[in-house]
């Protein structure tokens, strides 16, 4: 068994405490959402509830990467972790598209008042300190932004706040002001930026997501400093047979075939390989470097 790294721990126990606390939340809020008629209470319920699935599915995900049980995917997790970040976004998708919809169709109503109205404004204001707790605490753990899982978790967490905030002030206008019209408006209002703050976050992580899952190559500078070092080694190897790099996540991933002359000791080619991958790994912080020695006039098919 695989024994989890302190910064690895750090990140699953704060993407489990996000998702129990907004699980405990989510049914409370949502009832109180329905019986105060709050098309942006409902709006945030709908976003949270769905966020909730795929928080689960992301935790699922994180603890089987952390306990090393993704033993079939030889060349890492980079892209099982931006298809779960896909996943995060497509939901947002999903949401938005159902506020805009009930946006579309609302007709200016009284709102409920009494206990209804009071509660309403009570859970969106709570639900605001906890989102905001909540973001600050998947910050510190992805901070380093080793895991893209929790990277995506942190975003949509900030997306969840910012809406958060407009939510309460909506919300308390909606409820408490006792004008009609002022009450429609506060909550179309209030529902639009719902809608806006999610598909903004999907666009975000969409565009960060997609390039690494067609193995888009890395930025002109960062081959620049693989050439550099393929430079420097210049009189070291034979030939060149083939450089493939590709972005992993935060990182990059590197292959390079070289070839030797056949008359040159083993020992003496992993010196220089050595040597080459740490001058790769100084120039490309994070990357995993992977650099196959042939014999000379072996060539492999690219």
């Amino acid at each position: 068994m695989s024994i989890m790294s302190p910064a690895e721990r750090a990140r699953e126990r704060a993407v489990a405490i996000a998702v129990l606390a907004d699980l405990a939340l989510c049914g409370p809020f949502v009832a109180v959402a329905i019986w105060s008629g709050s098309l942006t209470m409902i709006a945030d319920g709908v976003r949270g509830t769905l966020l909730i699935c795929v928080g689960l599915v992301s935790y699922a995900t994180l603890r089987n990467i952390n306990r090393r049980r993704t033993g079939n995917f030889e060349y890492g997790t980079a892209k099982l972790e931006q298809a779960v970040s896909i996943l995060i976004a497509m939901m947002l998708v999903v949401a938005a598209c159902f506020i805009i919809y009930k946006i579309a169709t609302k007709v200016p109503a009284a709102s409920e008042t009494g206990n209804a109205a009071y509660l309403a404004t009570f859970f969106v204001t709570f639900n605001l300190f906890l989102n905001t707790a909540q973001m600050l605490s998947l910050r510190r753990a992805a901070r380093d932004g080793a895991s893209i899982i929790v990277v995506s978790q942190y975003r949509a967490r900030i997306a969840k706040t910012i809406g958060s905030v407009v939510v309460v002030g909506c919300v308390a206008l909606d409820q408490l002001a006792g004008d009609m019209m002022l009450s429609y408006w506060a909550d179309i209002v209030g529902s639009t930026v719902v809608a806006v703050i999610m598909l903004t976050t999907t666009y975000g992580m969409l565009k960060e997501a997609m390039p690494d899952l067609l193995d888009r190559s890395l930025a002109e500078p960062m081959q620049m400093e693989i050439n550099k070092v393929l430079a420097q080694f210049f009189d070291e190897y034979d030939d060149i047979i083939r450089v493939r790099s590709r972005r992993l996540g935060n990182g990059a991933e590197v292959e390079i075939t070289l070839t030797f002359e056949g008359d040159r000791p083993f020992s003496q080619i992993a010196g220089i390989l050595d040597r080459m991958r740490a001058a790769l790994a100084q120039a490309l912080p994070g990357a995993q470097i992977v650099l196959v020695p042939q014999p000379a006039g072996h060539h492999v098919m690219a």
